[in-house]
């Protein structure tokens, strides 16, 4: 008897990791994260979102944030200048793009949208639309 190593089909892990992503995500996400897509947690609360995405080693001039057709999306560029004339013996660091896309929810507020960046943590407010409730007025029954 002959063994054969078995290698899985990535089309299947895919496959199978996008039916999950659609049972439960709520929309937010429109990409998978990987090593060129940032960390990011997203709060809801009573008035807006907060959406903070970490990308460590980063100035605020290498992040751009742009919104189109109500598709939040966020680009970064790492550039490593390093261009020494001296043979490496090992190097890991490289020039990067990360991006990631988010779909906003209706009731965000796209003109109010805020962003913030310190010690390379991106910080960006959603408002949320206020809710008008309707006046109810009581009827006296004589």
């Amino acid at each position: 008897m002959t063994l054969v190593k078995w290698v899985p089909r990535h089309t299947l892990i895919n496959d199978f990791d996008s039916m999950l992503d659609s049972i439960f995500n709520d929309g937010w996400n429109k990409s998978i994260i990987s090593n060129n897509n940032p960390s990011v947690d997203i709060i809801e609360n009573e008035n807006e979102f907060e959406l903070t995405a970490d990308l460590p080693g980063l100035d605020k001039k290498d992040v751009n944030l742009s919104i189109q057709e109500g598709v939040l999306k966020l680009t970064a560029d790492q550039k490593n200048n390093n261009d020494s004339k001296d043979a490496y013996w090992l190097r890991e660091r490289y020039s990067k793009t990360y991006a990631r896309s988010f779909t906003l929810p209706n009731n965000v507020v796209e003109e109010k949208i805020n962003a913030s960046f310190k010690n390379g943590s991106l910080k960006v407010i959603l408002p949320k639309e206020e809710v008008v409730k309707p006046i109810v007025k009581k009827i006296k029954i004589s």
